[in-house]
């Protein structure tokens, strides 16, 4: 049998857990080697005495960490896992150049995509290439089955009412912020949509192309959106808020600064746009209730599997109603629709199977594992600070002092080691003060879980020696 450790039913930490972390020792040590077949769940829980979904978790959780590989028709293996080799000498001639080193890309944005083509992914697209192919689009707002699962869905994940006539198919968030920016009406001379600073750059770098003026309002790294910088305009036709995870500063709008912001919205008639990402992975905190169930007259939502799935895949949603959904509904006719019948088809059979609200609930745990790891590893460190953790799949650490040439040091360096990640000040608004510190952010979700610590065992070490 393979050696998975000692397990004890009265320790905290659950069962699938404690037999996770004995394979994945048993893995590194090299006691089981890549390539070799692990035992089916079965048989393993028949023989550790457990309950089959007990080691089905365990699995799942290997599996999304890189440790282990299912493959379809051929059981589970170990994966390859790279192990540190012992130094060897070399003889005394011309040293070969150093190879360079390999990357680690950290870059936030990008989900783990481990374990989503499975059986369920498979079926929902041989199922939906079946269809009769449609001589042309017949509802532009996307196919009915597929905005009923997406209504279904933020039912069941964000407890909106949500009706399947107010949804609208979008090729993911950028598309959705598009066809929005497009339905709006500009009460001035130019159309000016207030945006986040720090925040998500492609939203600026898309209202600069459609000639929108993008207005910043800070946010302030522990006390969130300038809400008094807000309620003192009313020059601005709408605002973009990432109100359930700022991006990348991790805060969240409170109950009084919601109520804040719709009273301002309602006053001065202008739309909130609500980018609902991340609110997937809350890791521990109790999720808020999205500002469109408090005011579907006022806020537009925007939501996409991006984060759940794939960024590659390009499917998201707006979700509005009344005046602003006849808007959205007339802009999305004069573009036409931006994803394929296929896909939505696919999708539709996918969400309605149950299949993606499994597919999340592995990811999450995963991730969970991921940030208690990391909170460790930063446990103590002298002068470096890991933020930005209580949700989402991104990390900022806070570099000591206020010189920005520091940040620039440890990108550098990080680079040179083969570590990519992303400047903090590359999320404020160019040309705007900002109050925020030197710092990194970088995503967990994507590498597995062996290639992520050891970049952050180089982001520590990098950002201690560039810093003192």
């Amino acid at each position: 049998m393979i050696d998975v450790g000692s397990l004890d039913r009265g320790a905290p930490a659950p069962l699938h857990e404690q037999l996770a972390h004995g394979l994945r020792a048993s893995i590194l040590a090299g006691r089981v080697t890549s390539g070799q077949a692990v035992p089916s769940t079965r048989a393993l829980a028949a023989d550790l005495g457990l309950a089959r979904g007990t080691v089905v978790s365990a699995y799942e959780i290997l599996t999304g960490e890189g440790y282990l590989t299912a493959r379809p028709g051929g059981g589970t293996v170990v994966a390859e896992i790279v192990r540190p080799s012992e130094p060897r000498s070399l003889p005394a001639v011309a040293a070969a150049p150093e190879p360079a080193p390999a990357v680690i890309d950290l870059r936030p944005g990008r989900p783990g995509t481990a374990g989503i083509v499975d059986a369920a992914w498979r079926s929902a697209w041989r199922r939906a290439s079946a269809l009769e192919v449609a001589a042309d689009v017949a509802d532009v707002l996307g196919e009915p089955a597929l905005r009923r699962q997406i209504a279904a869905h933020l039912g069941r994940t964000r407890g909106l009412d949500v009706a399947p006539d107010d949804v609208i198919v979008t090729a993911g968030t950028s598309d959705a912020m598009l066809l929005t920016v497009l339905a709006l009406e500009p009460r001035g001379a130019r159309l000016r949509v207030g945006i986040e600073s720090p925040g998500y750059p492609r939203v600026r770098h898309l209202l600069g192309r459609v000639g929108v003026e993008a207005v910043p309002i800070a946010v302030r790294l522990g006390a969130g959106l300038d809400l008094d910088d807000i309620e003192a305009r009313d020059d601005l036709d709408a605002m973009i808020v990432t109100p359930h995870h700022h991006y990348p500063l991790g805060s969240r709008l409170d109950a009084a600064a919601r109520a804040r912001l719709l009273a301002w919205a309602a006053r001065t008639g202008a739309v909130v746009v609500e980018d609902d990402y991340d609110s997937e992975f809350p890791h521990g905190r109790v999720p808020l209730p999205p500002l469109h169930l408090l005011d579907p007259a006022n806020v537009v939502l925007i939501g996409s599997l991006s984060k759940v799935l794939t960024p590659a895949l390009r499917c998201g949603w707006i979700v509005a109603t009344g005046a602003w959904r006849e808007r959205l509904a007339a802009a999305r006719a004069d573009l036409d629709p931006s994803v394929s019948q296929v896909q939505q088809q696919a999708l539709a059979r996918y969400l309605g199977d149950g299949a993606l609200a499994r597919h999340t609930a592995r990811r999450r745990r995963d991730y969970r594992h991921r940030r208690r790891l990391m909170l460790e590893a930063f446990a103590g460190v002298e002068g470096v600070t890991l933020t930005a953790t209580d949700g989402g799949l991104h990390a900022v650490v806070l570099l000591p002092g206020s010189a920005r040439e520091a940040e620039t040091r440890v990108v550098a360096a990080l680079a040179a080691r083969g570590i990519v990640v992303a400047p903090l000040a590359g999320y404020a608004v160019p040309g705007t003060e900002t109050e925020l510190p030197p710092g990194l952010v970088f995503g967990y979700a994507e590498p597995s879980t062996p290639a992520l610590m050891r970049a952050v065992e180089t982001i520590i070490a990098t950002a201690r020696a560039a810093t003192s």
